[in-house]
This record gives C-alpha cells, structure tokens and sequence, in this order.
C-alpha cells in the first residue's frame, strides 16, 4: 500500500481484504471509527515489539547536579515519548562522549553506594513505570551535563479516519491486511488463507529488516591480554 495514506483508506482497503466490502463499496463512518479503535490497537501492539520498530529515537537532555533519580515520559522531568525500553546511552563531558552502561533494576539495587557522585555517569538503570518511566544514574551527576538516550520508537497513535499515515515500506501493507484479519470476526467473515499468508510473510519481513546485529561480549575477568582464560587459568 503506498505511503503515505490516509487511515480512512487503510481501513477500507483492510475491510475490502476480507471481504467485509465489496470493490467500489465503502464503510460507514460508524465502522470506520470502530475500525479505528482496533488499529490504534494494533499500532499500540507493534510498539511494544522492538523487531517492529525501525531504528531507535536519540533523545537529548541534561542532568540535574546532584540528581540520581529522573522521570521520563509525557509529564516527566525528562520530557519525551515514554520508553518502552532504552537501548543505550552517553553523556558528554569536557567535549569527549562516553558510553553509558545500561543495566536491570536488581544491578542498579546491588550498587552499595548509590550516592557516590562523580562529573560522568557510567550505569543507567531504567524502570518502565507508567505514565512516565524512571531513570536511575549512577554515579550522581555532579553537575549539569548533556545525556542523550537512545530510545525505541514509539508507533504515534492515529488520531482520525482523516489522519495522514507515513510509514517505511511494507508496513502500511501489513497493518491492512492484520487489521482486516482483526476485524472479521466482528463481521462474521472467515479471512481468505491468502490474506493470512500475507499478513504472515510481510510481519516476518519487517521484523528481518529490523533486526539488529549484536556483537558479543565477555566479561574482562574470563579473557586476558596474556592468552590465557578462565578455561586454562
């Protein structure tokens, strides 16, 4: 389906995949606000699955002197889309970015001295709370300093059937064909097997596109310099 479109067609093109409509029929305002809901559902839904989402937000802010605790989101003292998850993070000092370690709530709780301040932070923490998330730094920044934060990107919610959706390739595809499946039960309509196969084939290609490359790591104390590991001693 080509981008960008309007979500009014999305939902008459989804409802004409499985037969809801016939070619050159129409849906009802009444069905397309109803349809509506269901694909703000299905939008909500993607957002949460990170292999749904291209690419990641890098979101700037500055830190607080003496300020460990942050929220983020909406309302937050950082104020951004609230994330589902952060994937990585640097703050810049003296000119010179470093890379900050992103770590779980049980390592952040593990640290013995959580008010040990210093002018970089090297561990972040973060809480999905709701409505806004939680940031926990450490060390406490001693002073303001830039923080950038890379977030996954969070699916925008469609407003109206008159809303104007801009997607990447092949995702305004998916989204007709899986809120079409979504909505004909509604209607008592049974999806043709093609159309499943489609939504199927097309959900796999996005999250193929959006899979990231991990590179491996070790923990310094199992490899050394010299040769030698945790195997050999």
């Amino acid at each position: 389906m080509p981008s960008p479109t309007t979500a009014y067609d999305l939902i008459k093109g989804a409802m004409r995949k499985v037969g809801i409509t016939a070619a050159g029929e129409t849906p009802t305002a009444d069905e397309a606000n109803d349809a509506l809901a269901d694909l703000n559902d299905l939008i909500e839904g993607m957002s949460i699955d990170n292999l749904f989402v291209w690419g990641s937000a890098s979101v700037p802010f500055t830190t607080v002197a003496g300020q460990a605790t942050r929220t983020i989101g909406p309302t937050g003292q950082f104020v951004s889309d609230r994330p589902v998850r952060i994937t990585n993070a640097f703050c810049t000092y003296g000119g010179v970015d470093y890379p900050i370690e992103i770590i779980g709530q049980e390592e952040y709780d593990n640290i013995t001295l959580k008010t040990q301040q210093c002018q970089i932070i090297e561990r972040l923490a973060y809480v999905n709370d709701f409505p806004n998330g939680l940031l926990y730094m450490w060390p406490v920044p001693q002073s303001a300093i830039p923080l950038v934060i890379g977030i996954d990107r969070v699916l925008t919610q469609v407003a109206s059937t008159a809303t104007v959706m801009t997607f990447p390739p092949g995702y305004l595809k998916f989204m007709m064909h899986e809120l079409g499946i979504a909505l004909a039960p509604e209607y008592g309509v049974t999806p043709l097997q093609s159309v499943v196969d489609i939504a199927t084939s097309t959900r796999a290609a996005l999250k193929r596109a959006n899979k990231i490359r991990r590179k491996a790591s070790f923990d310094p104390a199992l490899v050394c310099r010299s040769g030698s590991n945790w195997r050999t001693g």
